[in-house]
């Protein structure tokens, strides 16, 4: 039992690795003249190895036999349901929002990608939706099935993206300069304001 979490654990590490550094500038570079025509379609490979590979990881945690950490009640039932209810639907409308630019297909449609800061929407709540709505499902899905292999995933996912969203907000301000300070300033990271 303690080598299966052990393994998933590691699995998880390995899979944020993996993301971090297949989603590096640096990596990137290194890899653009090796490759040469074929650079175009590395957002599309990179997006394709990730979904596999998350895609193995989540079999793997669903087939665990993990031990519940608490009994269910009606009120972690439906708490549970409402958070990944609302988890989900953040995560539907950031990913309509801008499927094309992450999955890699607007590179292929485009000869020159250009990006634009998103501030309008649900952008205009939390400057990283997608990532307040990944938290809000995962840790839902945790209060409905509250075992320990839920908990490690959760717990790495969650360390993993706040130490992520520090790089990903300068490399934010690298790009948008200015305008990106303003709006970090008017609007919470990941967690929305009660009053405005």
């Amino acid at each position: 039992m303690l080598s299966s979490h052990i393994i998933l654990a590691v699995g998880w590490i390995l899979f944020c690795t993996l993301h971090s550094v297949f989603a590096s500038s640096k990596f990137k570079k290194f890899v653009e003249l090796p490759i040469g025509d074929q650079y175009k379609y590395y957002r599309v490979y990179y997006t394709v190895f990730a979904l596999a590979s998350f895609a193995a990881i989540m079999i793997y945690l669903f087939l665990l036999n993990s031990h519940k950490l608490f009994a269910s009640t009606t009120g972690t039932i439906v708490s549970g349901i409402l958070m990944v209810g609302a988890g989900i639907v953040i995560m539907i409308i950031c990913i309509l929002k801008y499927f094309m630019q992450v999955s890699g297909i607007k590179g292929l449609l485009q000869d020159k990608m250009s990006n634009e800061l998103m501030i309008t929407g649900i952008h205009k709540v939390v400057r990283h939706p997608l990532y307040a709505g990944t938290f809000i499902f995962i840790w839902g899905l945790f209060i409905l099935f509250p075992s320990v292999s839920l908990l490690i995933s959760d717990a790495i996912i969650t360390i993993y993206t706040l130490v992520g969203l520090r790089f990903e907000e300068r490399k934010l301000e690298r790009e948008f300069g200015e305008a990106y300070k303003v709006y970090r300033q008017k609007v919470p990271m990941i967690i929305p304001k009660l009053i405005r």
